[in-house]
């Protein structure tokens, strides 16, 4: 499988995948640079950034190598690691801001939700394999998902959790679930979504829906980091300011301007540009994923790859949604770009994945033909 693997690259994936974490070093290099001038990778962000997405190619590579296969047959013991490590992290985890979403290892921080989105789509890609469609099975699929999307609501990470309801209904859709329970569970979680704010929803994030709301709601205080994205993604122009620029920016004192109002960030460094040039290259890596999952030699890969790019493409989503005002902050990182370290390398984990799925796929004729020539 190693041979197979290391021959049969999917370039299209690479360059995408490549693309955005060079970008996300850029503007990591742009923050540092604007509270260091002229060094921009001393240490700074910059330097960070660049050392995890490292990391991250480095896990890639690895995970390229691996027969996904192997995944199938762990997918309990990831499955259970996972619900355990965020336990973990709710009882001992660091506080930030109110919230226990890390679990501090030396002077790093580890964030088990991350983890816990690869885990949980092993987990029913491998339930649901080869198994026949039905309202029972669909159900107890998603009965996998939701310990860990509770959990993850506890900490409380409501973007993560929307992320991983979503994965983890992409998968079941992939197997073939019957669309009346599909929309059944539509109905009914929207139906209970008022009583969950009346009852679960803490007080900040009522906050932060009463500021999407009515943006004019506090502009100086709980609706002062919307606000300056917005700003900031008007004014980037064209071609936005530049990187480095050691001008005024609109985010200057946006906390999260690195990471989750990254694409505001974007939008004001380089403008409409460089915000499309995000969405093309992630249209990429999707596009790809997406034809991984199609073109899967069996049920396990297609569900595992359907449900991987799904989580992607949720996540980007979502903090692109939060950054033009079109859903209420959550606090969400942009996959690949956003700083973050557990986020960075988990992405380059899936994508890792995707690619080791992409080089099992049955080969055509082209293919076998060249193939045929180097042998």
């Amino acid at each position: 499988m190693m041979a197979i693997a290391t021959r049969r690259v999917d370039p299209w994936l690479l360059l995408g995948t490549g693309g955005l974490l060079l970008l996300g070093v850029g503007v990591a290099a742009s923050v540092g640079g604007a509270e260091s001038p002229g060094a921009p990778f001393e240490g700074g962000p910059g330097a960070r950034q660049l050392l995890l997405a490292s990391a991250g190619v480095g896990v890639a590579g690895a995970a390229s190598m691996l027969d996904y296969h192997l995944l199938r047959r762990h997918a309990l013991w990831l499955y259970l690691g996972a619900l355990a490590l965020l336990v973990a992290a709710l009882i001992i985890g660091v506080d930030i801001h109110g919230s226990r979403r890390w679990l501090g290892i030396g002077t790093a921080t580890l964030q088990p939700s991350e983890l816990a989105k690869v885990a949980v789509v092993v987990m029913m890609a491998a339930l649901l394999a080869g198994r026949a469609a039905s309202a029972t099975l669909t159900l107890v699929a998603l009965g996998v998902a939701t310990p860990a999307i509770a959990l993850v609501v506890l900490e409380p990470d409501t973007g993560t959790a929307l992320v991983l309801a979503t994965g983890s209904l992409a998968v079941v859709i992939a197997a073939g679930a019957p669309w009346r329970v599909v929309a059944s569970l539509l109905i009914a979680a929207v139906a209970v979504v008022p009583l969950l704010f009346a009852v679960a929803v803490p007080d900040y994030q009522r906050e932060r829906l009463a500021v999407f709301v009515d943006p004019a709601r506090d502009p100086l205080g709980s609706g002062f980091n919307v606000r300056q994205a917005e700003v900031a993604i008007s004014t980037g122009g064209l071609t936005g300011d530049g990187l480095f620029n050691e001008g005024d920016s609109s985010l200057e004192h946006v906390a999260g301007r690195g990471s989750d109002f990254v694409f505001a960030q974007v939008g004001e460094d380089l403008g409409l540009a460089g915000t499309l040039a995000i969405l093309a290259l992630f249209g990429l890596v999707v596009w790809r994923g997406f034809e991984a999952a199609r073109a899967a030699p069996d049920a396990f890969g297609q569900l595992l790859a359907a449900g991987l790019t799904s989580i992607m493409v949720a996540q980007a989503a979502l903090h692109i949604a939060v950054n033009v005002r079109l859903f209420p902050a959550t606090g969400i990182t942009l996959p690949f770009v956003s700083a973050g370290g557990t986020s960075v390398v988990t992405v380059c984990l899936i994508v890792g994945l995707l690619q080791s799925i992409a080089a099992q796929r049955p080969a055509n004729v082209r293919e076998q033909w060249t193939a045929a020539r180097w042998r």
